[in-house]
């Protein structure tokens, strides 16, 4: 079925490291904030921000709630998945936003296969107003699919047809990308850089908002072999894009969607008018 929600995946920084900065100052110091305007359209909307690392501190949440505090949202709150006590559910159905702000693998383990996750899922997909949204790790998760440490592990699978790297700043993480589209030439390869966000709606169409640029990578042409370990990759056949603000790419087939004036809408009724 066409998911009804959306997903927000966000190129990030460094996670606490805000708090280290002049937090007047924090959009000029970390541009990847700027993005969190994309969350609601409406500021009086529940957002919860999902964390499940044994290093989550007060700094962590004070960098966070600054942040949205700044984009004028108002009713936000914290849930740590490390207390397992505790019923989140009433919250996750309250919420019009879940916001992973997780680096840690540990929140892709505690919430695989969980009743939150299948809860978030079922809305995702018979909702109309409901967001799921990652930033830095936390953006990974959400695909079936993510690349951590040069291997792939099984994310959340709030889509399946792509793989995620949140950290493509970093200019040897290109080749990592390549091997594992090589490895899944179902999946295309995302790259994003701090600055950058991905938005996709019906489950396919995705949209590329921010300062910064994103490279995707196909390689559903490459008919070459799974690469060996520790053996590098020769690839006939693969193909890219180097995307910007205003570029919309389908999932389902690589390609481009046709240009049309930019004018991303938060209103999600304006937005599902349109094709």
């Amino acid at each position: 079925m066409t998911p009804k929600g959306r997903l927000i995946i966000m190129g990030g920084n460094d996670a606490g490291a805000v708090h280290e900065a002049d937090q007047e100052n924090l959009k000029t110091h970390f541009p990847a904030y700027e993005n969190f305007r994309l969350l609601s359209s409406r500021k009086e909307d529940r957002i919860e921000m999902i964390t499940a690392s044994p290093d989550a501190t007060e700094a962590m949440a004070a960098e966070y709630s600054v942040a949205l505090q700044q984009e004028g949202y108002t009713n936000f709150g914290f849930i740590h998945l490390k207390n397992n006590r505790e019923d989140y559910h009433p919250r996750i159905l309250a919420a019009k936003v879940v916001f992973f702000i997780d680096d840690s693998p540990d929140l892709c383990e505690t919430l695989k296969n969980s009743s939150l996750s299948k809860l978030m899922l079922k809305k995702y997909l018979l909702e109309e107003e409901f967001t799921v949204a990652g930033i830095n790790a936390g953006g990974m998760f959400i695909s079936e699919l993510f690349l951590n440490n040069k291997e792939i592990h099984p994310g959340l699978g709030f889509i399946n047809n792509c793989i995620i790297d949140t950290r493509f700043r970093h200019g040897t993480r290109f080749k990592n990308l390549v091997k594992a589209v090589v490895s899944h030439r179902e999946c295309l390869g995302i790259g994003l850089n701090r600055g950058m966000a991905l938005i996709i709606e019906k489950g396919y169409k995705a949209q590329c908002i921010g300062s910064s640029s994103m490279i995707v990578v196909n390689a559903r042409n490459v008919r070459r072999k799974k690469p060996r370990k520790g053996f590098s990759v020769f690839a006939k056949n693969l193909k890219g894009h180097i995307l910007t603000a205003g570029s919309t790419l389908n999932l389902i087939n690589g390609d481009l969607i046709r240009e049309v004036p930019f004018d991303y809408n938060l209103n999600f009724t304006n937005r599902n008018t349109r094709q």
